[in-house]
């Protein structure tokens, strides 16, 4: 499937791409489960008009200062043919929330004078992702940024799911692999609200990653962490249930377990406490330590007070069942 033709080049271009949250299989993502993440309809816009220059919000445009933004120019612009770019995001940035990919995926297909496939531009935006960050980066965010509704990324392929495609990747960790999958959100979850609680603090992957491996050596950190992942299995299946109650009761089981191998935080446990009487469950979402909390809201409104009330910032907004998308004027 290909994304709107782009006429001449003297219309402004503006692409959007949601951000995404972890429902099952953070960290254990690592140790061979899946990571389900689902797109959230917080989003990041990226508008090109034809320039005399490159221009970046108004200023100059730096490649250097810009490591995203600049292999995805060399791959669908031409720096010879100048734009002036403008970001907008409803995303908190290091928040997890997939701010940067969400950028990366909207800035490709804003820049491109051509249609493309959410697979074209996932697959460029997570190379320029890997570069930025000195070749480690996942495909889960950009993947999810391209697609919408729920994507499952596992080392193999998923049979019971829509395989979309496959991703190898060297970097200084030797080569991975990756498969990409999606599943539309069922009618009955996707009219669930989502509120989303942020404690303010950044998140920290690498050093919650590093902390997850230094313990590895534990048999009882072992075992919790292959109920992490054996409950990021099952909740596929679930997903496709659409029952909220259900998929809420597991996002609870979740996060205890999440708990018990040390990335949650105090600021996190009185979010997650503080939106579970208006939820039918909650998580903490992504590496943790800091970041996001996720609530399939049951009272969107007094979950987002019971948040602000606990010291965190809230954001009410929903299931994504679109990806990226181009709007000409």
């Amino acid at each position: 499937m290909d994304i709107g033709e782009v006429p001449e080049r003297k219309a402004m271009r503006r692409a959007d791409a949601p951000g995404k949250a972890i429902l099952f299989g953070e960290h254990a993502v690592l140790y061979g489960a899946p990571a389900i993440a689902i797109a959230v309809d917080l989003r990041a816009s990226f508008s090109a008009v034809e320039s005399d220059r490159w221009r970046l919000n108004g200023e100059d445009f730096k490649p250097v200062e810009n490591p995203y933004l600049s292999p995805l120019i060399s791959e669908f612009g031409d720096f010879e043919s100048p734009l002036s770019l403008t970001i907008e995001s409803d995303i908190p940035i290091a928040a997890g929330l997939g701010s940067s990919a969400a950028l990366s995926v909207a800035s490709a297909l804003a820049i491109s004078s051509h249609s493309q496939s959410p697979e074209k531009l996932a697959r460029a935006a997570h190379r320029a992702e890997a570069l930025a960050q000195g070749g480690r980066a996942s495909p889960t965010d950009t993947s999810t940024s391209a697609l919408g509704g729920a994507v499952i990324v596992a080392p193999s392929i998923i049979k019971s799911l829509e395989h979309q495609w496959s991703i190898d990747m060297d970097g200084p960790d030797g080569t991975k692999h990756w498969d990409v999958h999606s599943l539309p959100i069922p009618e009955s979850l996707a009219e669930v609200p989502i509120v989303i609680g942020y404690t303010g603090i950044p998140s920290s992957t690498r050093e919650m990653v590093e902390g997850v491996a230094a313990r590895m050596s534990s048999v009882s950190f072992r075992l919790s962490m292959d109920d992490v992942s054996n409950l990021a299995r099952s909740s596929i299946d679930l997903l496709k249930t659409g029952n909220p109650s259900l998929i809420g009761n597991e996002m609870i089981r979740c996060h205890d377990l999440l708990r018990e191998i040390g990335v949650s935080s105090p600021e996190l446990d009185n979010l997650i406490d503080a939106a579970l009487p208006f939820s039918y469950g909650a998580k903490l979402t992504g590496a943790g330590g800091g970041g996001c909390i996720i609530a399939l809201a049951t009272d969107p409104n007094a979950c987002a007070a019971a948040i602000i009330e606990a010291g965190g910032i809230p954001f009410i907004t929903s299931f994504a069942q679109r990806g990226v998308q181009l709007t000409i004027t």
